[in-house]
């Protein structure tokens, strides 16, 4: 009956459309299941929705074409209304580059961005809202341009020379990873450039630019504990590390003490300080991470870098790897037994997931990262549909378009960016289309607040159906138990009965990736999923 049922579902859209009349979409999906949509309480932990930025391309405030904190500030409310709980801000340090990883000054923000009082004022303004802000501290690797680099430079000239050094020398002979030559054993597969002021080689396996700290030096680890606390102090709610795994390269054991002194000195200031770790590893590697007590590392291998990555590769041969994902989903929250799972689906480094021709597939990838558990990090301008592909890197951290009057907030495209799409269109015209990619954004972070087992629950699998396509997972989190029902198939519509669902659960969130169609109930309780939706009963 049930098979029968469902076959009649499925011709029914085409009879309408075949015969030229209007598609009865009642008819098909029986009563539209509207759920309430009134404001949730943010919990005040750190599982939140962050939003990266990329502060030279996000919003100019002063029309001289270059993003700058009040112009984050002047946005806080678009965030908000998003359901951003929190924001990651890309380096905001004074940088002779664009992107601003080869920091010069640690204490100072970089002119084109604004000062310490725009930075203090969007914390403020951030927190009014809730909303948690963290910037990305480069621990790796400085600039050449880095005060100490020259004073570190001179120091080990005359210790090679075994001049005598005074008391600020032997604070930074041993600074930076300075070697005599480029045989050195202690190089081996590191990456070695002449140092630009004597004849001997500083380690920089990212760029010539980026000359590496030595943590084996006290006066180095010194220095970063008054910027950490600089920080903290200042209000920033805590950092993104880059580039864990170069502290110490190929070496797993000192990277993890290291990972250990930053987390317990960040805490010691701030106890509820959240950081967040770029591992780009394994699961394996990420898992072992973990045990340096950092609150989250980012899922790697569940982002756009992989050609597996979790969330766009779930989508294959229509709704067959149903249990795929979901053995995926307990392998991000084993990986993070011991913090807060980190999943996101691109960042600055990598392209950007959104599908052009395709918009009901970009919506289904974000629904399916927002039912993760953890916390999560949304690149900014997806929400909108930016696409683009790295290289080069300033594909992928071109302008955020407004849609505003005179092009207001508006920033000028970076030196270096070879192609320019927004197949969606404005912000502006996002917000205004109910059927938008913005929207449904909002939507899906809204469920995410809402429902705070979600993000937090306990995981369990109730159903898997490789031949519907179908996946239910049960998530409970203090008294809250929910259901969480997704049709991974692109044109298919899925019934849920009594043998799927509790009858006496009902549907308390959907998201649905076409507003034409909607989850609906027939007249004996049966539920309608169409194609790519999710659902949340309780």
């Amino acid at each position: 009956m049930i098979k029968k049922r469902l076959l009649i579902l499925l011709l029914l859209p085409l009879l309408f459309t075949s015969c030229g009349f209007k598609r009865n979409y009642d008819e098909v999906y029986g009563f539209k299941i509207d759920e309430t949509n009134e404001r949730p309480i943010i919990i005040d932990d750190n599982y939140r929705n962050y939003y990266e930025i990329f502060v030279r391309s996000f919003a100019d405030s002063d029309d001289d074409g270059i993003g700058d904190l009040n112009g984050v500030t002047e946005k806080l409310d678009y965030l908000e209304n998003l359901g951003f709980t929190g924001i990651w801000l890309m380096p905001i340090n004074e940088s002779p580059s664009y992107h601003k990883y080869d920091v010069a000054n640690y204490y100072e923000i970089d002119n084109s961005y604004g000062d310490i009082d725009d930075l203090k004022n969007l914390i403020e303004k951030a927190h009014e809202k809730n909303i948690k802000v963290i910037i990305d501290l480069v621990m790796n690797h400085s600039s050449l341009y880095l005060n100490e680099f020259k004073l570190a430079s001179d120091a080990y000239y005359k210790f090679l020379n075994k001049q005598e050094l005074n008391e600020e020398e032997q604070r930074y002979y041993d600074y930076y990873c300075f070697y005599e030559n480029e045989k050195d054993p202690n190089a081996r597969g590191k990456t070695l450039y002449k140092n630009p002021y004597y004849n001997f080689y500083y380690e920089a396996n990212f760029s010539k630019d980026m000359p590496e700290f030595n943590f084996d030096s006290t006066y180095v680890r010194e220095d970063f504990e008054k910027i950490m606390k600089y920080y903290l102090d200042l209000g920033v709610d805590g950092f993104r590390l880059d580039a864990v795994l170069y502290y110490y390269l190929n070496n797993t054991q000192k990277n993890l003490e290291v990972l250990r002194w930053i987390n317990d000195y960040v805490k010691s200031i701030k106890k509820d300080a959240y950081v967040v770790g770029e591992s780009w590893s394994s699961a394996q590697i990420i898992e072992e991470y973990y045990s340096s007590g950092i609150d989250s590392f980012f899922y790697f291998p569940g982002s756009t870098a992989y050609p597996d990555g979790l969330y766009l590769n779930s989508t294959n041969m229509d709704g067959r790897m149903v249990e795929t994902f979901y053995e995926e989903l307990e392998k991000i929250n084993e990986t993070s037994k011991e913090g807060i799972p980190a999943p996101f689906i691109d960042n600055h480094d990598m392209s950007r997931y959104v599908r052009v021709t395709s918009p009901e597939k970009t919506k289904f990838f974000y629904g399916l990262l927002t039912i993760t558990n953890g916390t999560t990090f949304t690149y900014y301008g997806d929400e909108v549909g930016m696409s683009g592909n790295n290289p080069p890197d300033q594909n992928v951290r071109t302008s955020i378009r407004w849609g505003e009057d005179n092009g207001k907030y508006d920033t000028d495209q970076l030196s270096g960016v070879t192609k320019v799409e927004y197949p969606y269109g404005t912000v502006k015209e996002n917000i205004e289309d109910e059927n938008s990619i913005l929207n449904y954004y909002k939507k899906a972070n809204y469920l995410r607040n809402k429902f705070p087992s979600i993000s937090r629950g306990e995981m369990s699998l109730v159903k898997a159906d490789k031949e519907r396509g179908l996946l239910i997972i049960s998530k409970s989190y203090l008294n809250e138990i929910i259901d969480i029902a997704i049709n991974f198939k692109e044109n298919y519509n899925i019934i849920l009965d009594s043998s799927d669902i509790n009858e006496n659960k009902k549907v308390v969130g959907q998201l649905i990736v076409n507003n034409e169609k909607y989850i609906g109930e027939l007249k004996d309780g049966s539920i309608i999923l169409p194609s790519y939706s999710i659902a949340i009963f309780k």
